[in-house]
């Protein structure tokens, strides 16, 4: 009970403050004529016909499911400060056949404070929203199922100081604070177990760091120290902590030399003897012939090989190879990010290895699609839920997760067309568990303007899921969605864009688990609108 106690002190003393800071602002500084504001509310109300809302192929039912779903959205900006939030009631009726009333908070929350000048910062977010129980059944949105999901609220503040020591060296001291906690209210009573397993949670986080100023020209220098302590109300807890330093000497344009040093202490349940803390080193050197590309290599009981290529403007590469005796993700491990740029087209690879925790994979993630982001949304309104078909697999929320990812991206415009196309790869090795999880994916999307106001669009999508666990089992799923939208003017006081769409869907999900297969075909009629 102690935890949730000292969260709502932390909640109100932040509150507080916050209120206290931007009030005086407010009211005493003199810029604040300079702070522009943008609220915009919005309204989508939708009605779906699906062939089976309960997502069984054993029961199946169909029905009408209605959705209104009011929002706003608040942007606010000045040379002191910036807050971006994003809100939606999600109000249902019928979703999964209940016959019943559901009311669902969405909440995306960033925020930026100056407290002091370019010197004393307060940094705060905030998110609230439905995620899959499990990467092995998957639903998209709270419309259809039985309500296998869990309600994810994430909350966290960091303060953060950035002094200068005239010109010998900078710094930046930063703590931080983050609550999360998960609820399973409306779920099923199968899924209501998953709280003895995905655990609310407290992470307190430090970081200082010191570089070498513009007085230091032929050797630079950096101290660094971090550290992740995340305590859990049930379960083991989980501690990333690492001590770095590192100088580099600066023969001239194109050579130089490095060391670094440090010591690991991470410490979290491990089944595989996976973690291997202590003292590490990395000498090594750095050839930088031009602009255009350079190569790096260290060597110790830290090794690694750095390549970056950059020939033109419309191509970068870098990659890095690793291999670590000490620290996270020893052994071998590659990091790379790879992007063409042409006029009308784009490829992008990315490649990268970490370890990580669910609490710290929910709280990351994106909950609104960017209403400026219009050709990659997946929903026909962009401010819409989208939820993430490739999540962990929440029954195994105290684990700790080595992820390895890999995406390979596509966008080309032409005309009226808008094409984009993506294949993924993600690895997971869950620590006690010893769960591996492979998952391969691919989605792809066209949309033709045919009409300034007009488009029609198509979105394929694929996912084949491979776990070594007895209770999630394989699984592949299949998801079209054909869809027409067409924008109109109104009259509301003053002129607004209303967009209306028509979507046919067909998913289909075949697992090892027979309760885990199902075919939905679903007709969604929507209208929103942003005042």
């Amino acid at each position: 009970m102690g935890i949730h106690k000292n969260d709502n002190k932390l909640h109100k003393i932040t509150f507080r403050l916050f209120a206290i800071l931007f009030s005086y602002e407010f009211f005493f500084s003199e810029n604040v004529s300079a702070f522009d504001w943008r609220v915009r509310p919005s309204l989508s109300m939708s009605e779906v016909f699906s062939d089976n809302l309960e997502l069984s192929d054993n029961a199946k039912k169909s029905g009408f499911v209605s959705e209104v779903s009011p929002g706003i959205l608040i942007y606010g900006s000045s040379p002191w400060s910036n807050l971006n939030l994003n809100y939606r009631l999600q109000g249902l009726h019928n979703a999964g056949g209940s016959d019943a009333f559901d009311i669902n908070h969405q909440l995306q929350m960033n925020s930026l404070y100056q407290a002091l000048r370019n010197t004393l910062f307060i940094q705060t977010s905030s998110s609230i929203s439905q995620q899959n129980i499990s990467n092995t059944f998957i639903t998209t949105d709270n419309l259809t199922g039985n309500n296998s999901r869990v309600e994810s609220k994430n909350f966290s503040i960091s303060p953060y100081w950035t002094p200068h020591f005239g010109q010998y060296a900078n710094g930046l001291f930063k703590v931080g604070y983050q609550k999360s906690s998960f609820d399973t209210t409306n779920s099923n009573t199968a899924s209501s177990a998953l709280l003895n397993q995905l655990s609310d949670s407290e992470s307190f986080s430090r970081q200082a760091r010191l570089s070498s100023g513009s007085k230091f020209s032929s050797v630079r220098w950096n101290l660094n120290y971090s550290s992740d302590d995340q305590s859990r109300v049930t379960g083991s807890d989980v501690r990333f902590e690492q001590y770095t330093g590192d100088a580099r000497y600066y023969f001239n344009r194109k050579y130089n030399a490095f060391i670094r040093a440090g010591y690991e202490n991470n410490d979290f349940e491990t089944a595989s003897d996976s973690v291997n803390n202590g003292f590490f080193y990395t000498f090594g050197a750095q050839w930088n012939p031009s602009m255009f590309y350079s190569l790096e290599a260290g060597y110790g009981n830290n090794k690694h090989v750095t390549v970056r290529v950059n020939p033109s403007a419309n191509l970068s590469a870098f990659v890095t190879f690793q291999n670590k005796e000490v620290g996270l993700n020893t052994g071998n491990s590659w990091d790379a990010n790879l992007l063409y740029r042409a006029k009308q087209a784009s490829v992008r690879f990315t490649y990268s290895q970490d370890t990580t925790t669910v609490q710290q994979v929910l709280a990351n993630q994106l909950i609104f699609a960017d209403p400026d982001e219009d050709e990659s949304s997946n929903t026909s309104d962009p401010s819409l839920l989208v939820f993430n078909p490739n999540l962990p697999n929440l029954g195994l929320g105290n684990d700790v997760i080595i992820n390895k990812q890999a995406n390979l991206s596509f966008t080309f415009q032409t005309g009226k067309s808008f094409y984009n196309a993506s294949l993924y790869n993600t690895r997971r090795n869950y620590e006690p568990s010893l769960v591996e999880d492979n998952v391969y994916g691919a989605s792809a999307g066209w949309r033709w303007q045919f009409d300034p106001r007009l488009n029609l669009y198509l979105r394929p999508n694929w996912q084949s899921t491979d776990s070594s666990s007895t209770s999630a089992g394989n699984s592949q799923r299949y998801d079209v969605a054909l869809g027409l939208t067409r924008g109109m003017s109104i009259n509301l006081g003053r002129r607004l864009l209303m967009n209306t769409s028509l979507e046919f869907r067909h998913i289909k999900q075949q697992s090892d688990v027979s309760t885990n297969d199902y075919t939905e075909n679903r007709a969604t009629a929507n209208f929103a609108v942003r005042f």
